[in-house]
């Protein structure tokens, strides 16, 4: 699993800014800002959530992580 940052840096070479992110960086870039865990459907900001090698997104509790 990779965190949102690490997925767009290894799979578009597009580096997240810090701090508050302006929700238009994410349609520039042609990004989703809110995403669904594809196990529980719980929906978040996709900086919160965790990518599987196919690009499937999933909450920290469903991945396993606390």
């Amino acid at each position: 699993m990779k965190t949102f940052r690490n997925f767009i840096k290894d799979e578009f070479d597009l580096e997240m800014p810090e701090g508050d992110i302006p929700g238009s960086w994410f349609s520039e870039n042609g990004l989703p800002m809110i995403v669904a865990c594809i196990c529980c459907g719980m929906t978040m900001a996709a900086p919160w959530c965790l990518l599987d090698s196919n690009g499937y997104t999933y909450c920290g509790t469903c991945a396993g992580e606390e």
